[in-house]
């Protein structure tokens, strides 16, 4: 049988409330952009951009999608979860915030497509850049009006 002393009692208790410090530190500390990039990262793989690019994209995404963003409680327990690589536990959650997170994902990488260059770079490889809202992403569309004869 294990004996318990009132220090060992203590050492633990002690590492149970830094642990729960460390927790709460790492969790109130999440940015928007934070869960932006977990995101876009674990549907596109690792991202190749600048941080003034990623702040740059997700201030307009916020901007044109205010109501998509999860509640911050949420936002920062799903960042903590896809640092973590434990997505599964996802399937917890209520349906509801199960569906908010699946719009969210959605509505992040549409707009990614839209506002960044992910889509045109030369190589995989290259770094992507924030181009902002053009009216327009299909490269083979004829905007100018027709010339007549």
């Amino acid at each position: 049988m294990i004996e318990v002393t009132r220090r060992s009692a203590l050492a633990i208790l002690a590492g149970g409330v830094a642990s729960t410090g460390v927790a709460y530190a790492a969790v109130s500390s999440f940015s928007d952009e934070d869960l932006v990039r977990v995101t876009l990262e674990k549907y596109l793989g690792r991202l190749n951009m600048r941080i003034e690019h990623l702040q740059q994209f997700v201030l307009e995404f916020r901007n044109r999608n205010p109501w998509i963003f999860p509640s911050e409680k949420l936002s920062d327990a799903v960042t903590l979860v896809e640092e973590l690589k434990l997505g599964a536990v996802r399937r917890l959650l209520p349906h509801e915030k199960r569906q908010d997170l699946i719009r969210f994902d959605r509505w992040v990488i549409a707009e990614f497509h839209m506002l960044t260059d992910y889509a045109w770079r030369g190589s995989p490889g290259d770094p992507i850049q924030f181009t902002g809202w053009h009216s327009c992403t299909n490269p083979f569309a004829t905007l100018d009006p027709p010339k007549s004869a």
